[in-house]
Order: C-alpha cells, then structure tokens, then sequence
C-alpha cells in the first residue's frame, strides 16, 4: 500500500488489487474511490447495480455509496478524502458529478481501448513515482494530476455515450436529462411519462431496463446524490438540505438517506470531516 499523509492528514492511498482479499478491510467509506481493473473477471455492485467486470476498464466510487466487488482482479485502487479534492467543488468544472462519481443511473463502468486505457493509467505512474518521493508541493503535484486524469475520463466517456446516442434509441438519455432537470419539483411517474411521450407501463419497464432500479428508487439516488454534496460543502441544516432536494419531509428524507447510505445526514456530515484512514 502507498500512502499520502499531509500536514492535514487529508489522506490518499494506493492499493494493488491483487492484495486484496476482503475490500471491506480497506474501503472507507468517507473517500471517493477509483478502480483501475487492467484484467478482471467478476462482478460488481454500486448502489444496487450489477455489471460484469472487463479488462481495461475503471470505475468510480463516491462516499457512501454500497459496493460490493468480487472476482480475480489485476490492477489498483485508490482512495482519497474529500478534503484532499472535492469532487462537488470541481464538478461545474470537470463535470465529473453524476457522470463519473455518483453514476447510479448506469454505466458504472467505463470500458476502455487498450490505447484510451494506456493513457489514463499514465495518471497511476505519476502517482507511484510522487508517492515514492518526498519533495516539494508532493500533495500539489497529486492533485493536479488526479484533476488532470478525471477531465481525460470524462472526455472518453462523454466521446462513448455521444456514439451510443447516435447509434441506438435514446430514449435512456432523454429520461436521465428529465430527471436531472426536475427531481427536486416532480416525483410523479405520469409527469415524466408524459414528458417522453410513452405510456405508464412502457416508463416503468424502461426504468428496469436501463437503469435496474424503479423510478422511485432511481429518483431518491438522483436527491441523495444532490444531499451528498450540499451536506459536506455547506453548513445549512438538515432540514434545508432537505427541503431543497425535493424532500416535503426531513424525516423521511433521513429514512431515505439512511437505507442507501448506512448512515444518517449528520453522520454522513461529520464522518467526511473525519479525514484519518481510522
């Protein structure tokens, strides 16, 4: 294991795979994550998703999401505190929120040429050789080219669901822009049936299809997702978090935080200022 401790002991650390025998061992849950599975056969679970593990393939795991893999691995996996970089401050930026992290709509794993591949385990090599060393600006130099890494993966992800969309019925991708555009005003499944011009049933059944969850579960994903970010990057209450993500009531949304992340908002709240690997 390679490990970054700063002076704020914001925290990253690099693990190969193949080391791994129990993840549960070593994932903590207040990091984002990042696999890189350069040969693999198995499954993985993220947020009740299953999908087939692929070489040359990479998949990104925010804070309190449930994950489960399992399978013969031979690649990486890194973990870093939101302190260390924030992907709900970058995301306006890098656009890397709900594309790359927080994915529960589908894709949850980004499957690479061999040549796409090679240039971003490019990122890993930098990694390795900064970890290995101490010198100035070491954290700097990490995060930088962390950020530099996550703008390479979204552009080939981004370039992948361009040619998907010209190819075969996107009526998926409509579905995702309706939800991202009205969770927090509109949790009626007539509404975005309606809207995507299909009946009731026809929305339903897309739902599993694309998505393996059903409207309502994928919905709630879609406002945890939005919590997530509003809890760790602002002070404002529970109860405003709430309200703003489409929850008429705090309570239930704290049931709902609770079923899908483990935790409840103030404790999802207070464990991601607790930056120590403990």
């Amino acid at each position: 294991m390679f490990l970054l401790d700063n002076k704020k002991n914001e925290i990253l650390t690099v693990l190969p795979l193949n080391e791994v025998k129990d993840f549960n061992l070593f994932l903590r849950h207040n990091f984002y994550g990042i696999f890189f599975f350069k040969k693999a056969s198995g499954t993985l679970f993220l947020d009740q998703q299953k999908t087939e593990l692929k070489d040359n393939s990479i998949s990104f795991y925010y804070p309190y999401q449930e994950l489960s893999v399992k399978g013969c691995l031979e690649g990486f996996f890194i973990q870093f505190h939101p302190n260390f970089f924030c992907i709900g401050i970058e995301a306006k930026e890098i656009g890397c929120q709900g594309l790359l992290f927080n994915n529960f709509y589908s894709d949850i794993l980004l499957t690479c040429t061999k040549k796409e591949y090679h240039k971003l385990f490019e990122f890993y090599s930098i990694l390795i050789s900064e970890l290995h060393k101490k010198a100035v600006g070491q954290s700097d130099m990490i995060a930088s080219q962390l950020k530099i890494f996550l703008i390479n993966a979204v552009r080939i992800k981004i370039n992948k669901r361009e040619k998907i969309v010209q190819f075969q019925n996107n009526l998926h991708y409509e579905l995702e822009k309706l939800i991202d555009h009205n969770y927090s005003v509109e949790s009626s499944p007539e509404f975005y049936a309606k809207n995507l011009g299909i009946s009731i049933t026809k929305f339903n059944r897309t739902c599993r299809e694309c998505f393996q969850n059903s409207f309502i579960t994928v919905l709630n994903l879609k406002k945890i997702a939005v919590a997530k970010n509003e809890l760790y990057i602002t002070n404002a209450p529970i109860k405003t978090v709430a309200y703003k993500t489409g929850f008429n009531d705090p309570l239930y949304f704290t049931r709902v935080f609770k079923k899908h992340c483990g935790v409840s908002p103030k404790e999802f709240r207070n464990q991601l200022k607790n930056t120590r690997l403990t």
